[in-house]
């Protein structure tokens, strides 16, 4: 029996992982495909901010209600229905011919798609492992970040150069409807003991709002989330652009950097999560405080590099250690929030990162506008955002 629920479990984690991967190769595909949507279509900086920020509003708005929807419907339905919608809307986006439609397409791909993936795959985690084995399963899921950068840039760069933007869409909706069809299976139908449990404790268990906002380490994590994806989700958006643009290299070139950077992720996501759970339990915040700062100072510093191969490297240790600081960071809900509290709970902390997601493409574009198609007024905004994290983490209690 402990066999074969070894074996279901890992199969799930498996599902959830490849949804997760669909989730960040989404939202990668845009920093790329922009860069020949902007040339086609004659399109700013700032309106590429707005395409990107557009998705992060839509987004923010849904993430808490989806929390409850999560607790109703189950997180089985919405993990499917999440992927689904990706594939949905990566069709559209590939027909988009106008920045009112592309800011849509993807303001509704965050609003029905995105919203209730991370939460529902949360929510199974805290439902099938043991408290001391979530950080490490939470790290393998969050490493996808990292299998995504590593390998979706080597992978569109040439699909965007050779087959065209388009068809880097048409792509990306089979690749989502594969996955889905992968989730279906692999989540069970018939709930276990445990989550029939937990299923009788979120649907009998009436938990206002106003409870779950009267936690103060909520707001505290709202805050540290909202920090640190200003500086991951501005990195991811628009390092092709500033590499292509300041530094003048082909699509193909930024590509090769940013998968570096992925590859660093992935290692720094596993590993991290591994040494986090095994020797840091408890210790969180400190990790998260002293990785944020690590990473921040190298993404700082790498606008001042010059040498490529020092480039990559550089931005490659700025992704690792900020990955190991995300991903400890949300951790931590699923130590101290449970029951019904939990997905209200970990839906209102991050909307306050994917908020950071909305506010942070707009501000660097209009911040690149200002300074004349320079990119320092954006790596002193990183800097700025990651020191806040550390100071931001350090006030959450942990028990």
């Amino acid at each position: 029996m402990e066999k074969r629920k070894t074996k279901k479990t890992g199969l799930l984690l498996v599902a959830l992982f490849l949804g997760y991967t669909m989730v960040y190769i989404d939202k990668l595909s845009v920093g790329y495909s922009l860069i020949p949507i902007s040339e086609e279509f004659g399109l700013d900086p700032a309106a590429k901010g707005m395409i990107m920020s557009a998705f992060f509003l839509g987004y923010a708005i849904m993430q808490i209600p989806m929390g409850l929807v999560i607790n109703k419907v189950g997180s089985r339905v919405v993990l499917i229905g999440s992927v689904l919608g990706m594939g949905l809307f990566s069709f559209l986006f590939g027909f988009g011919t106008s920045l009112i439609m592309f800011m849509s397409l993807r303001f509704l791909t965050g609003f029905l798609a995105h919203s209730g993936y991370a939460s529902s795959a949360s929510k199974e985690v805290t439902m099938n492992f043991p408290p001391e084995k979530r950080t490490f399963a939470q790290g393998i899921l969050l490493s996808s970040s990292g299998v995504a950068g590593f390998i979706g840039p080597l992978a569109l760069s040439p699909i965007i150069t050779n087959a065209g933007w388009n068809n880097a869409y048409m792509l990306l909706t089979a690749l989502a409807v594969v996955i889905a069809i992968f989730l279906i299976i692999a989540i069970p139908r018939n709930e276990k003991a445990k989550e029939k449990e937990e299923a009788i404790v979120t649907k009998t268990e009436k938990i206002s709002i106003l409870v779950i906002w009267s936690d103060i380490r909520v707001w505290i994590l709202f805050l540290s989330s909202f920090f640190i994806n200003c500086l991951l989700y501005g990195l991811s958006s628009w390092v092709p652009s500033f590499l292509t643009g300041e530094r003048g290299l082909a699509l193909n070139g930024a590509a090769v950097i940013s998968s570096v950077g992925g590859l660093f992720m992935l290692i720094g996501s596993i590993g991290g999560s591994y040494v986090v759970g095994r020797f840091f339990q408890h210790k969180e915040k400190a990790v998260v405080a002293i990785t944020a700062i690590l990473g921040t100072l190298s993404a700082f510093g790498s606008y001042y590099i010059g040498n490529l191969v020092l480039l990559s490297i550089v931005m490659g240790l700025a992704n690792f250690f900020l990955i190991i600081s995300f991903v400890t960071m949300m951790s931590i809900p699923l130590r101290i929030f449970e029951g019904a509290k939990f997905a209200p709970s970990y839906g209102t902390l991050a909307t306050g990162g994917i908020l950071g997601g909305f506010v942070s493409p707009t501000l660097i574009g209009k911040l690149v506008e200002l300074s004349n198609g320079q990119y320092i007024s954006t790596f002193i905004f990183f800097l700025v955002v990651g020191l806040l994290t550390a100071v931001t983490i350090m006030f959450i209690k942990q028990k």
